[in-house]
């Protein structure tokens, strides 16, 4: 079989090493379930980093933190009816959640940050097939950077591992012709008192071969039709995982 969208992406490449038979349901059978709160989180952080980020490759000056805190606040109401709240959640509370992590970023993180790309589209040649992606953001010193939410503090180890990181260090080097300077990974932390924790690490071409592999081989499974549950994958259970039910039923 082809891949379902002749090409892959890290998300793909993700989803299949977590759980094969997710990625089944999801791409090849197109069955797409509401994203939990985390996802709508973070998209909606991520909307007013992108607004402010874009304006300011022209001003260099951040936006005033009310006008970033009504651009996230928007982007989570425009989210929030397509997500799938638990019983225990309060959407309400999770938005202020949401406005605060926000803000720490504005406030901490903006200032430090002159962007030189934001929301840079790639699609570049890989054994196997073709390569898409957006790179959220790179800095005037050449630093590949991303922002990711979170409820407990992150290890180091989580920037090594990142394949994420690896495809957009591969992906600029494909288009800048030069290496970057390093990569970033900037977490909001939502626990008592938010804070911010930013991991730094480098790629080495080792590291961009290694994702190349890894890409090309989850390619090579997917055409092959090779597709099965992964139970000791930590979101395989009935509250987790939007495809449990079918999941039973197929496999």
């Amino acid at each position: 079989m082809n891949l379902p969208k002749d090409y892959i992406s890290v998300s793909q490449i993700n989803m299949y090493l977590r759980c094969p038979a997710q990625y089944y349901f999801r791409y090849v059978q197109g069955m797409i379930i509401p994203p939990k709160s985390a996802l709508t989180k973070g998209k909606a952080v991520h909307k007013g980093q992108e607004v402010n980020y874009k304006q300011k490759i022209e001003t260099q000056e951040d936006m005033k933190l009310s006008d970033v805190q009504e651009v996230v606040a928007t982007e989570f109401e425009t989210l929030a009816p397509e997500t799938e709240w638990q019983p225990d959640e309060d959407p309400g509370k999770v938005k202020d959640e949401t406005i605060s992590l926000a803000s720490l970023y504005h406030t901490e993180i903006a200032p430090t940050v002159q962007p030189m790309l934001v929301e840079e589209e790639i699609l570049i040649d890989i054994p196997g097939g073709k390569l898409k992606g957006c790179i959220d953001l790179v800095d005037m010193q050449e630093y590949i950077r991303d922002t990711k939410t979170a409820s407990r503090t992150p290890s180091q180890d989580v920037i090594s591992k990142s394949l994420q990181l690896s495809a957009y260090a591969l992906a600029y080097r494909k288009e800048m012709d030069r290496p970057e300077a390093g990569v970033k990974l900037d977490y909001l932390v939502n626990t008592k008192t938010p804070k911010v924790v930013t991991l730094e690490g480098k790629r080495t071409e080792q590291d961009l071969q290694r994702f190349i592999s890894i890409a090309t081989r989850v390619m090579d499974a997917i055409q092959k039709g090779v597709f099965y549950p992964n139970q000791d994958n930590f979101m395989c259970d009935e509250k987790n995982c939007g495809y449990w039910h079918e999941c039973h039923k197929t496999f």
